[in-house]
């Protein structure tokens, strides 16, 4: 049961949307509002700590999706949330994905083989369980003594920084290794025996990020002259909220400062992190501001982002040598994808194209090389890479969409429209596969069938056009 919310409408100007919420005895609804349609959906989770704000997953049928707005508990209103903000036209239509959800539940339950579809109940915990830091709790329930379970304070280097690092560290991209998902890790584990993080350099006078506490860690003094024994445990203790934090925190600072703090300054605070770790704006937080964890000796100046150039992705820890280029080939698809940034998509194609060979039954690799062939206006090429992925995974719908895309590009109608009827078939609310397939049956004078599908997916997904 999602806990009570609270009502309350709100204009998004940029898209000229109009949102609303109620909280019913029915549960909690959303709808959003434009000229010519509306789209309602219950709210089945909420998730967030509340510290700064609330996000939503929306539900329809099975699947798990988005919700375009958030709840902002600093400035106690409603606003979209973080991504949205340049939307032209925000809705429920963002699927939620493992990865989404690795941070922000315990254990998701997802149907095998598919992009958004969960089971009933969709978490065998709905908060963050103690296995997320202690590894597999099974062998401490039988014998509930120490060293029968992790404590990250115990581990070494690169696995004890995994532990708050696997949340902590979103970087520019995450790749998985060959065969892993973002739920594979588990503490004890370095993070690259799962996934590999890609980051760019923090600037000084740049806004943050939300999630890149460790990042900015890494950048301070304090951490790089401590040769590795500042961690996120030194300050944080995970299992409790400080009643007092300046005073709680100006105790962490003291147990390495407590020397030098009365020399350094003229008149010492009481209050170390408003002034050496203030809040400032996340450029990826929805208006919110956070804690820079880069804990600078003065206040920076503030600088013009627009000016800095693209800065070059690089491995937060690099993964075994033979994963090497494969997972910076595909950060440098992915990102150069989403930044629009055509010379890292160039580079990282290239560099998957010398590798073709070596990872020629990787689905991640085959799926690149055939997206960037596609856009290349090279459809043949990029629809054998689709159907090699289709031999392993032929029951997951957007695989299906991949190769219908291609054989479209090819004029092979026919054949892409039994891809994309099994695409629907395999996922009925996935939207790129019914949008495309109604467009085949109108073009090819079958309307009826392509109102009908657009129909029934509108249901489905609470859209009413007006």
């Amino acid at each position: 049961m999602v806990p009570a919310q609270p009502e309350g409408t709100f204009e998004h100007a940029f898209s000229g949307t109009r949102f609303s919420i109620r909280d019913t005895a029915a549960g909690v609804w959303q709808t959003v509002e434009r000229p010519r349609e509306s789209q309602t959906l219950p709210v089945s989770y909420v998730i967030g700590s509340g510290s700064h704000a609330f996000g939503y997953l929306a539900q329809a049928g099975d699947h798990l999706f988005q919700s375009p707005i958030s709840y902002y508990t600093n400035r106690h209103a409603w606003d979209v949330a973080p991504g949205y903000e340049e939307s032209k036209k925000p809705d429920f239509s963002r699927p939620v994905t493992l990865e989404c959800l690795a941070c922000h539940s315990d254990k998701p339950l997802p149907v095998a083989g598919t992009l958004n579809r969960y089971q009933s109940p969709a978490f065998a915990g709905e908060a963050i369980g103690c296995d997320r830091c202690h590894g597999l709790t099974e062998a401490h329930l039988k014998t509930p003594v120490p060293g029968t379970i992790i404590n990250p304070e115990k581990l070494s280097g690169a696995a004890r920084d995994s532990v708050c690092e696997q949340c902590h560290l979103a970087g520019e991209v995450r790749i998985p290794n060959p065969g892993k998902s973002f739920l594979g890790f588990h503490a004890g584990q370095r993070l690259e025996d799962v996934f590999t993080v890609y980051v760019v350099a923090q600037i000084p006078g740049k806004t943050i990020k939300v999630i890149s506490q460790a990042e900015q860690l890494a950048l301070s003094l304090c951490a790089r002259s401590s040769e590795g024994r500042l961690w996120c445990g030194t300050c944080h203790n995970p299992h409790e909220t400080p009643a007092r934090p300046a005073e709680y925190f100006r105790q962490r600072c003291l147990t390495c400062h407590g020397a030098t703090v009365a020399a350094a300054h003229g008149a010492p605070s009481y209050d170390c992190i408003n002034c050496h770790m203030p809040k400032r704006p996340a450029k990826d937080g929805g208006h919110t501001a956070f804690t820079d964890h880069r804990i600078t000796r003065r206040p920076e100046i503030e600088s013009a982002e627009e000016l800095t150039p693209p800065a070059e992705l690089k491995a937060w820890r690099e993964p075994e040598e033979s994963l090497r280029q494969r997972n910076l080939a595909l950060a440098l698809v992915t990102a150069g994808t989403e930044n629009h940034n055509s010379d890292q998509v160039i580079r990282g194609f290239r560099m998957l194209n010398r590798l073709d060979t070596v990872f020629s039954n990787d689905p991640a690799v085959l799926t690149a090389l055939g997206t960037i062939l596609l856009r290349g206006k090279e459809p043949v090429e990029a629809e054998r890479r689709f159907e090699r992925v289709l031999q392993q995974h032929p029951d997951y719908a957007p695989y299906q969409v991949n190769a219908a895309s291609a054989l479209l590009e090819e004029g092979k109608i026919a054949e892409a429209t039994q891809h994309l009827e099994r695409a629907v078939q395999l996922d009925s609310l996935l939207e790129q596969a019914v949008e495309l397939l109604s467009y085949v049956y109108r073009t090819q004078g079958e309307q009826s069938k392509s109102e009908e599908i657009m129909a029934r997916y509108r249901r489905a997904m609470g859209i009413t056009l007006r």
